[in-house]
């Protein structure tokens, strides 16, 4: 039976920039910087990257996010994609890429996070699904 393991925890602030009326709904890329938290390293690392986000008819939020934590020779890759509402937080499912050794059991991991948003403020947990 499968299991979730907590990997990290994510905070950021978020920067909603309108695109407008699209043929699927209505966009916003939404570029964001923080900082990750993980027992797998020392202190916090920063995040950045954007979420592009599509708001259909149904006021379901569909979203495609790439980013990165860390910096330097210390940098996980991630893209994930997930769904979102107006009163409920992001739901995401993730994958990875990093050079990082001690981090390299992430490539071939498959993660999902929860998350909430506060006015422009982004609370996420990562989990990683193993089995």
């Amino acid at each position: 039976m499968p299991q979730l393991t907590e990997f990290a925890k994510i905070s950021a602030t978020l920067n909603f920039t309108p695109i407008g009326k699209v043929s699927a709904g209505f966009r916003l890329d939404v570029p964001f910087e923080g900082t990750a938290t993980s027992e797998h390293w020392a202190g916090e690392r920063p995040v950045s990257g954007v979420d592009r986000v599509t708001t259909g008819a149904d006021g379901i939020q569909s979203l495609d996010i790439t980013a990165r934590i860390g910096t330097g020779k210390e940098v996980v890759s991630y893209r994930a994609i997930g769904r979102g509402t107006v009163d409920g937080g992001p739901r995401e499912l993730f994958t990875f890429e990093t050079a990082v050794e001690e981090l390299g059991f992430l490539n071939h991991s498959i993660g999902c996070a929860l998350g909430s948003i506060e006015k422009n403020k982004l609370e996420l947990t990562v989990y990683l699904i193993e089995d």
